[in-house]
């Protein structure tokens, strides 16, 4: 606990005289200029579907499927009151795929 207290302050003294204020406005410029967008996502299926597609591709492009972290997403959702339910419902639908 107390290195987190020490990083705590460190963060707070460097916020306080202004060291973050760079980063700050690096961080808008990109997120205003960045091409990715939830709001300009054309793809409305859900994301159970949107796994099952991914895994479909992945096998028929690259005859492989990727390993996603569920143990991890299921503590996230866990202690975050199902903050990333859609994560697990894309890795439910691409594990579908699999079998």
């Amino acid at each position: 606990m107390k290195d987190i207290k020490e990083l705590h302050d460190y963060i707070a003294k460097h916020y306080v005289n202004g060291d973050y204020q760079e980063a700050e406005r690096a961080y808008k410029n990109w997120k205003d200029t960045n091409d990715y967008s939830y709001h300009d996502d054309v793809d409305e299926s859900d994301d159970y579907t949107r796994g099952y597609n991914q895994a479909k591709k992945d096998y028929q492009e690259q005859h492989t499927f990727k390993h996603f972290p569920e143990n991890l997403i299921n503590l996230v959702n866990l202690i975050s009151k199902n903050k990333a339910l859609e994560v697990t419902n894309f890795i439910e639908g691409y594990k579908n795929y699999e079998k």
